[in-house]
């Protein structure tokens, strides 16, 4: 078995969202795709940006509203989100008390493979 606790394993502060590598896990898998456990915290947003990979968020708690490419749509716990590579997208945290937090999926595209992400 192996184990990350939160307590122990480190944050990063990227694009405006503080962060938490689960994948890959060094000494332990390395898988087709990469994951993070995000964090944006009360009445901040998200950096606007877009990359290289596809992306898919599962909120797993707070609300707020989420905008990729022109579309925009507001975010609540439970709901899952996908997001092309190359789209521009932004997380806003719309509570004054309470982060926002979602798991972040990422992956190349077959044609994308080997260009950074």
């Amino acid at each position: 078995m192996h184990v990350k606790t939160d307590a122990d394993d480190a944050r990063i502060r990227k694009n405006g969202c503080d962060i938490r590598q689960l994948y890959p896990w060094d000494g332990v898998v390395v898988p087709p795709w990469n994951s993070t456990l995000c964090s944006i915290r009360p009445t901040e947003s998200s950096t606007p940006h877009g990359h290289a990979t596809d992306e898919t968020f599962i909120f797993i708690s707070g609300e707020g509203h989420l905008r990729v490419g022109t579309e925009e749509r507001q975010i609540t716990l439970g709901d899952v989100v996908y997001v092309p590579h190359g789209t521009d997208h932004k997380v806003t945290n719309t509570s004054e008390s309470d982060p926002l937090t979602f798991v972040s999926i990422y992956w190349l595209q077959p044609a994308e493979l080997g260009k950074d992400a």
